[in-house]
């Protein structure tokens, strides 16, 4: 799994392009970074799953402790491109009603 970090339009704003497999030998790295860039005064931010073709139980974990961590801090978290078999894992563990999607 690779994340890349592109800075947004406005101050204090971040997207989050993560591909490659989000499963147990990586979803603490994916929590860790992001976690990590939102404590930098971070305002908005938007994870972006496009080119995510797998997501397991230790993903799902990452992606509920991300969005855990962005209302504690009062962050504006969305996400875009779940789709496929992510998006059925999402719906199946039931995360989808949580999370805020771009364009939704």
């Amino acid at each position: 799994m690779d994340i890349q970090f592109f800075e947004s339009g406005n101050a204090g704003s971040f997207l989050a392009k993560i591909s490659g497999d989000c499963d147990l030998y990586n979803a603490r790295h994916l929590f860790t970074d992001v976690t990590e860039k939102m404590n930098g005064g971070c305002r908005t931010a938007c994870l972006d799953f496009s080119d995510v073709p797998y997501l397991d139980s230790s993903g799902i974990w990452a992606v509920i402790r991300i969005v855990q961590h962005s209302k504690l801090k009062n962050i504006d978290l969305r996400f875009r491109g779940i789709t496929g078999t992510v998006r059925k894992v999402m719906r199946l563990s039931n995360i989808l009603s949580i999370i805020k999607e771009e364009g939704a």
